[in-house]
């Protein structure tokens, strides 16, 4: 249960966040708050706040922790709602395609720009596999993900990653440690869940949990490599995968700027570590990872998995 000063701030991080702007500085409002800096640490190592490229926002699944008291919650959650059912109407009608945000809005009667927070939120939720960087510009679109047909509203989605947030570890497997503590999250404690990536949750971790280590891990990199698909919209897997999402000269995703020495080395190294992954985890694990593997190890493929997920995800998509 949240005091009422926690409850206060993540309110502040949820307006600021999703104003006109959206965007709230980090360093800003920690100065602006400066009388909190241990709490606001302790909200985001524990897993309500994000703070990305140092803006903060709020955890999708901070969300219900002050929908009572706080009404913009409620119609955002309501917005989501609403674009759960269109997007998962428009993948029914045509898998994998593009649908316009000008399309979008004609389809949910509101205006453009009142959908962005939904759709990030949305995509939060694994729910969208790909969209526009920038979602004002006039060619603008989204892309519906698989993912919606497995539920039957946006509310069963969010209250299955809650339920992912909250069931302990170790009624699942006791081998594995509740709490991990990191000195640099401040010492508060942290679940192995919460180092895991939203994909490698869906697709790896019920697996882990039920003991088919060899399975989860093998299954943690297909999901990466889903993920680069989704994103990209291409079909190729493996090296020639790789090779075509994050090529220096034409490539489908960037991490940084590539036109400088230092970005086109990060891309190169990326590209070189799922290149490594693909051949020395996925493969062989369909043939030579053995029964022997340790709940411990199986977890840290599962945690290496998931921090190559969210390069993934924080990439920059370049439409082609």
């Amino acid at each position: 249960m949240l005091d009422e000063t926690s409850i206060t701030i993540l309110r502040k991080i949820f307006v600021g966040s999703t104003s006109s702007s959206m965007v709230l500085n980090a360093q800003r409002f920690r100065a602006e708050h400066h009388e909190h800096l241990e709490l606001i640490d302790s909200l985001v190592s524990s897993g309500y706040i994000e703070n990305r490229d140092g803006k903060y926002s709020l955890k999708l699944t901070t969300l219900p922790d002050i929908a009572d008291s706080t009404p913009q919650v409620s119609s955002l959650l309501h917005l989501c709602e609403h674009l759960f059912k269109i997007l998962r109407q428009a993948y029914l009608k045509n898998p994998g395609e593009k649908i316009s945000l000008d399309e979008l809005s004609k389809l949910a009667d509101i205006p453009k720009q009142e959908l962005y927070a939904g759709l990030m939120y949305t995509y939060e939720a694994s729910l969208i596999s790909g969209y526009t960087t920038d979602l004002s510009a006039n060619d603008a679109y989204v892309i519906p993900a698989e993912k919606l047909l497995r539920h039957q509203s946006f509310d069963l989605v969010l209250k299955e990653m809650r339920s992912w947030s909250i069931k302990p570890i170790a009624k699942q497997n006791p081998l594995i440690t509740p709490t991990l503590n990191f000195p640099f999250f401040g010492g508060n404690e942290t679940t192995f869940e919460q180092l895991l990536h939203p994909t490698i949750i869906e697709h790896a971790l019920p697996k882990y949990n039920d003991g088919h280590l060899r399975n989860a891990v093998l299954d943690s990199i297909i999901a990466i490599f889903e993920l680069i698909r989704q994103k990209t919209e291409l079909s190729e897997d493996g090296d020639k995968l790789v090779g075509k999402a994050f090529s220096l000269t034409a490539p489908h995703l960037i991490l940084s700027e590539i036109d400088s020495e230092s970005g086109k080395n990060e891309q190169k190294g990326f590209m070189q570590i799922l290149t490594g992954a693909y051949q020395g985890i996925r493969n062989p694990s369909a043939h030579s990872l053995v029964n022997d593997l340790t709940p411990l190890e199986a977890a840290q493929y599962l945690v290496f998995a998931s921090l190559l997920a969210q390069r993934i995800e924080k990439a920059t998509v370049i439409k082609q």
